[in-house]
């Protein structure tokens, strides 16, 4: 009898996972396509320095480097908007001359509300051999989909720094 029983809930589990894990919606192969398409066009955007990509965001994003410091342990810091845009603006010259892009792999695609969605992903940085994490959080808007919050983590010591 108990056999039937877990053997019933492992059933229904496997069929509505929406249900047995709550933290994320249903999400359609089309909401999907649609997600997809937004962050290819992010990474494009970002990887060629173009100036849409500040119209990527939402006009307060949330913008989050995750340091992981030479011990290992990890500290957030929060970057003000206008402050990100200032550096982007600052920087495009000779991260350009560099060459310098990201490339993301592993990415997922999750609904987690009505019009509210999280791109999780590893981000590899230029040169890097190994992947950082990252997550955006998007949202629909009247002009699209926008990034409304970014977390990325970086080995670069200078966020902690500066404020």
């Amino acid at each position: 009898m108990i056999k039937k029983i877990i053997l019933g809930l492992c059933f229904l589990a496997f069929l509505t996972p929406s249900i047995v894990f709550a933290d994320s919606a249903p999400i359609s192969k089309k909401e999907i396509k649609e997600v997809e398409q937004f962050f290819n066009t992010y990474i494009y955007s970002a990887n060629n320095y173009k100036d849409d990509l500040i119209d990527k965001y939402t006009q307060n994003a949330e913008i989050e480097r995750v340091v992981i410091k030479p011990d290992g342990t990890k500290q957030a810091v929060d970057i003000p908007m206008q402050r990100y845009i200032k550096e982007l603006k600052l920087g495009r010259k000779t991260a350009k001359l560099l060459g310098y892009k990201n490339t993301y792999i592993n990415k997922k695609y999750i609904k987690t509300g009505d019009n509210e969605y999280k791109i999780i992903t590893t981000r590899i940085p230029f040169k890097d051999k190994e992947g950082l994490n990252a997550e955006f959080d998007v949202v629909k808007t009247p002009d699209g989909l926008k990034i409304a919050k970014e977390s990325m983590e970086t080995t670069v010591q200078r966020f902690l720094k500066e404020k």
